[in-house]
C-alpha cells in the first residue's frame, strides 16, 4: 500500500505502476483467486488487490476495473474451462 492512500477518482498510471513494482507478478502456479486481472508492464496482477494497494480501501472490483480501463491498462478476465471450450453463454445461447 502507498504511504498515503489515494481516492480512487485520483489514482494515476504512476500510482498503479508503483504499486505493481512493489508486488510480485502472478505466475502460472498462483491460485485463481479472482476473476479480473490487469497487465502492468510485463506483469499480471489481481485488479482488486493492486487498486487497494493504492487506495487503502475496499473499492469494489467493478469500480477498480473501470478506473484501470480509463487509465489505459489492459484488463483480462478468467474464463472457466467450459467457457474456453464452448464460448460465453450470452454469445452462444447455451443454457448448460
Amino acid at each position: 500500500m502507498t504511504a498515503t492512500p489515494v481516492p480512487l477518482a485520483e489514482v494515476t498510471r504512476a500510482h498503479i505502476e508503483a504499486a505493481a513494482r512493489r508486488r510480485t507478478p502472478l505466475g502460472q502456479d498462483d491460485p485463481v483467486a479472482a476473476s479480473w486481472y490487469v497487465l502492468v508492464g510485463g506483469g499480471l496482477h489481481y485488479v482488486r488487490d493492486l487498486v487497494r494497494d493504492v487506495t487503502g480501501g475496499q473499492d469494489s472490483t467493478p469500480e477498480a476495473r473501470k478506473a484501470l480501463k480509463v487509465l489505459g491498462f489492459s484488463l483480462f478476465c478468467w474464463a472457466s474451462p467450459s467457457m474456453v471450450e464452448r464460448g460465453h453463454p450470452w454469445h452462444t445461447g447455451q443454457t448448460d
